[in-house]
């Protein structure tokens, strides 16, 4: 078994390579790679990619995204365990624990990790290099029935029963839409933004809650600029060859400012809209303002036939539970945030603080 360690400073080589063209499996696509490139927080040297090959073929590998926390005690480079797969027949061999423990000595066991299964919590556990960071409450929402494309997502046992899912859903159709006309929403002034402009950045600065991430101007234009996923009609060549998410029917950012009668600067969001889905990446308002943003959010995803909604943003999820919304279920559930216990003495410093829902790698996927 060989081990290899792509830097920060190697990634464009490695994209460029003969190897990443034949390869059976790949360990980025070459649009995210191109992303970590250009990322402003990332340092040459950064550990960005684990590779392991068994008989010149690649097995498994470990993804690292770059980033930087903001303590009062002082900013620490940190990296974001954001991808791993390990071929089925290698598993049960230690090899992710190896690749794990390679990022842990390159990083300096300056490690976090979000969004993870029940699986990989266990593997992290074991390590004993983690603590919580923190646990984000959240929930999701629903518009649409679309259980054709929810149901088999989620688990593939509702695969053989996707054509009955799909009259249920087409039977619903007429009702759901009869009942969304009953919601009306007055919008606010607003305005789309290519990327964030002086006024916005201006904004952001004067209404931002204590964050560890503090993303600043030129980090939000890179995200916009730069996602993971490409909006496509079909899977390419490397996207067969890619164990994550590297192309949706639909992907694409709006970051929309919006404005009070006076013409005055209320609130930021930058949505993510992927197929049917929406999130909020980013939110900055001013209080008070937080059922607006809501309604404009609203339109947004009856207008863009939108199904499922995607939140962590508190004062957002306080609003929207008590008041009228337009979905007919909602579900809450946690995101949890572990942290390598190195950085537990620099956390102490910083007691209340909250997670942006596009903190991490979370914005891109």
């Amino acid at each position: 078994m060989q081990i290899k360690e792509i830097r920060h400073h190697q990634l464009q080589a490695y994209i460029d390579s003969e190897a990443y063209k034949k390869d059976a499996h790949i360990a980025i696509s070459k649009h995210r790679a191109l992303s970590h490139i250009r990322n402003p927080r990332a340092k040459a040297n950064d550990l960005v990619l684990v590779l392991v090959y068994q008989d010149l073929e690649m097995v498994a590998y470990l993804g690292v995204f770059a980033d930087d926390l903001h303590f009062d005690a002082g900013v620490e480079h940190v990296g974001w365990l954001s991808c791993m797969w390990v071929n089925p027949m290698m598993r049960g061999k230690g090899v992710a624990k190896k690749l794990i423990q390679t990022v842990f000595e390159a990083w300096e066991y300056k490690i976090l990790v979000t969004e993870f299964t029940p699986a990989a919590a266990g593997l992290y556990q074991r390590t004993g290099q983690f603590i919580d960071l923190k646990n984000q409450a959240g929930l999701r929402a629903y518009l649409r029935p679309n259980l054709a494309y929810l149901l088999p997502n989620k688990n593939p046992k509702y695969l053989p029963f996707k054509g009955l899912l799909t009259l249920f859903d087409f039977a619903a159709k007429l009702p759901n839409y009869l009942r969304l006309k009953g919601h009306r929403y007055s919008l606010p002034t607003f305005e789309y933004l290519s990327e964030i402009d002086a006024e916005s950045w201006q904004f952001i600065q004067q209404n931002t809650r204590p964050n560890l991430v503090k993303r600043n101007k030129e980090d939000l234009n890179w995200m916009l600029k730069n996602p993971w996923l490409i909006a496509a009609p079909m899977q390419d060549h490397s996207a067969g060859r890619y164990s994550f998410t590297a192309l949706a029917n639909r992907f694409q950012f709006l970051s929309i400012k919006v404005f009070d009668e006076a013409l005055h600067l209320q609130g930021l969001l930058i949505l993510s809209i992927k197929d049917r889905q929406l999130k909020i990446p980013y939110c900055f308002c001013k209080e008070g303002t937080e059922k607006t943003m809501l309604h404009l959010i609203y339109h947004h995803m009856i207008i863009l036939d939108l199904d499922m909604f995607t939140v962590y943003q508190p004062a957002l999820i306080d609003v929207l539970k008590k008041n009228k919304h337009p979905f007919y279920h909602i579900r809450n559930f946690k995101r949890r945030y572990i942290v390598g216990k190195v950085l537990e003495d620099k956390l102490k410093t910083n007691q209340a603080f909250e997670m942006q829902d596009g903190d991490a790698d979370a914005a891109f996927t």
